[in-house]
This record gives structure tokens, sequence and C-alpha cells, in this order.
């Protein structure tokens, strides 16, 4: 009421003031403020209600992060175990073991042997190809054996180990330690090895291990490319050669094998060569004049080295057989062989004609090979290849 009065005052107004005046006043009042928020909306219609940010914005990026590359995790193969010259034997020798050995020892069955049951043992034993006389040695021997009691099995396999053994062994020692072993102490002193054989032996893919195996010694080795009849031969053995790291001399196709020899042993003269490896054509042992050809071959040597070759090593396919036997008989003849190679012996199921060859012929096995690569060929063992042969634990 007294802001009223005040309100009359400054305006003139003489009177009393009552209640009705005071509710009017504030009746206009209301009016007005209403009527002034009207006029301020349409008076500034771009004014916008913008709500204030939560947060702080976060600002644009001022050049383009270096993308992140996931950690490389390596993959770890696991290393596949190593497969030991014993275990490759056993599994090449396991048709031979399966197929003719081992069924001799399936004919013991606890009880005494049949008179049936000794004449198969004997029909098996001419099928493993170890050569007739053997056969009726082991056959006179066996039968003594046969008498005493308590001969099964185990007893029956170690007479065979102890028996064969002592047809080869003797003639085993024989093998000269060079042709395994490169010995520091005669570096330069050239080693010539003659290899021969008929075709389809094997003979080029084995020249080709055994350079490799002496290369990887720390041997020099140069080898001569005599087969100039078969190109596809010399091809492959020089794809060996550039393996192993050995050098290789080799002359056009059709040339004179002895030509070929000699410039190779020249070769190997004039560079102190530890090693001089000789291919020769793969020759039929029944072709008499081809035989005297490599007599040639191996003659024309000495005119450089008169003890040349010190070795002359004849590579025998195992599947042969009986006609291993006389393809040796021919060689050794015309050659004088100081050393045998036996090869495929993991695809032969006799793989016997090798104790028949060095009983007769008294020459040593100094190769066997089971497979392709290099490690399927190695040293000749008479323990190691017995034992696997008759599928027993090598005698320590």
């Amino acid at each position: 009421m007294e802001l009223v009065r005040s309100l009359y005052e400054m305006l003139g107004i003489s009177g009393a003031v009552n209640t009705g005046d005071l509710w009017g006043l504030i009746s206009l009042f209301y009016l007005l403020m209403a009527s002034g928020s009207l006029v301020l909306k349409k008076s500034d219609p771009k004014i916008e209600y913008k709500p204030e940010p939560t947060s702080t914005p976060i600002p644009a990026p001022t050049s383009t992060p270096t993308p992140v590359e996931p950690e490389k995790v390596e993959e770890v193969v696991p290393e596949k175990p190593k497969v030991t010259w014993g275990e490759r034997l056993r599994k090449g020798l396991s048709q031979s073991r399966s197929e003719v050995w081992g069924k001799l020892g399936n004919i013991f069955t606890g009880s005494a042997l049949s008179e049936d049951s000794i004449e198969e043992i004997e029909e098996l034993l001419y099928g493993a190809d170890i050569g007739p006389g053997t056969v009726a040695e082991l056959m006179d021997e066996l039968n003594e054996k046969l008498k005493k009691e308590g001969f099964g099995e185990e007893q029956f396999k170690e007479f065979l180990f102890a028996f064969l053994s002592s047809k080869m062994d003797g003639i085993q020692k024989e093998v000269s330690s060079e042709l395994y072993n490169f010995d520091p102490a005669n570096k330069g002193k050239t080693k010539v090895i003659m290899v021969v054989g008929v075709n389809g032996a094997g003979k080029t893919t084995t020249i080709g291990k055994l350079a490799t195996k002496l290369t990887n010694q720390g041997a020099k080795v140069v080898v001569g490319a005599c087969d100039t009849f078969r190109a596809a031969a010399v091809d492959q053995l020089e794809v060996w050669c550039e393996r192993a790291g050995a050098q290789m001399v080799r002359a056009k196709e059709g040339a004179n094998p002895s030509g070929v020899g000699y410039d190779a042993l020249q070769q190997a003269l004039n560079e102190k060569a530890d090693y001089c490896i000789l291919d020769t054509a793969g020759r039929l042992h029944t072709k008499g004049n081809l035989m005297e050809e490599l007599t040639k071959s191996k003659n024309v040597l000495k005119k450089l080295d008169e003890s040349a070759p010190h070795h002359t090593l004849l590579v025998i396919d195992a599947i042969t057989g009986q006609n291993a036997l006389r393809q040796a008989e021919e060689f050794n003849k015309a050659l004088e062989l100081s050393g045998l190679i036996f090869t495929k012996c993991d695809g032969s199921s006799k793989a016997g004609s090798a104790i028949g060859i060095v009983q007769q012929l008294k020459v040593p096995i100094t190769y066997i090979g089971v497979g392709e690569s290099v490690e399927d060929l190695d040293i000749f063992n008479l323990d190691e290849y017995l034992s696997a042969l008759l599928d027993m634990t090598q005698p320590a």
C-alpha cells in the first residue's frame, strides 16, 4: 500500500489509496510484463537456444596418425627328428625282411620242425639269392643245430647272423678307409676312383653322392664324365657336381672315353686334387669288346700315375639278384675290382646277393644305397646290414 501511495504522490494524484487500486495496479503490471515478452520474441527472431556443452570438445588432428602394425607372432615349426642311418637301412630293407628273411623265422612254431618245414627253409634260402654253395653249407650246419632242444626262432636268427657274418667279415676288413674318410695329412695326393657298372644300376647318381660326401669333408674332387655316349647322364652328373662343389671334366658327345679319363686325371694332378672320380660308360658284361674298352680306359691312366686307378668300384643293382653275381664275375675278370657298391636295396625283395658275391669274388662291399638322397648312401657295415635284414638288435 505504501508503494502505491508513493506512486500517487509522484504522479500528483490526490486521494486515499484503497484495496481496489492496489489490485488494479498489480494486474496492470503483469499485463505489461506479458506484452513485453511478446515484443522481445518478435523483434529478435534469430536468437536460438543452444545448450551448454557438457564436456570439452576434442580438437581435430593436425596430421595423419601413423598406423600401428600388429605385433608379428613368429610361427614355431617343430623340428623334424633326424633319421639315423640305422633307421634308414632298416626301412630300406623292410621288403627283404618281410618277404624272405622274416618268413624263415615264422616257420619256427616252438615245436620240432618237420621235414616239410626244413625243405621250406631251404627253398626260401635259395630264393634269397645268397648262392647255392652258401645255401648247401648253411643247411648242413642248420641240420645239426636242429637236433638240439630249445632251438627256436631267436636261436635260428642268431645262427643265421653268425653264419653269414663268418662268410663276409674277413673280406670286409680289407676295405680302405680312404674311400670313406678324407685324411688331411694326404692333402694333394690324388687318389683315383674308377666307377663301373651296367646302365641303370645307379652309377652316375652314386658318383654324385660320393663326390658330395668327400667334398663335405673338405676334400678337393675332380670328376671325369667318361660316359660320352649318354648326354643325359653327363648332364645329370654335372648337376651333382655343382651341388657338391666338385670340378667336372667333360667332352663332346661321342668322344673317346679313355681320353676324357686321361684329361680328368691330368687336371686333378695339376690342381693337386685329393680325389679323381671317373664315371664310365654303362657296359653290358656280355659284350666282350666293350669290356676291353674299359680295360683300355683303366690302363691309359697309368701313363700319368702308375698306381692309378687306386680303387675300381662296381655299382650293382640289388634287384638283379643272381644276375648281379654274373655281372660282378665278368667285371672282376676284366678290371680286378677292389670294391662293390650295392644300390636300390630298398626296392629288392631279396638283397641276399650281396652275401653270395662277397663270398665268391672275395671283394668287399664299400657302400650300400637305400634311396635317392645323399643320406641314403652310406658305408656298408656288416653288423648293421645283417641286423636289419634279420630284424635283430645289433650286437654290442
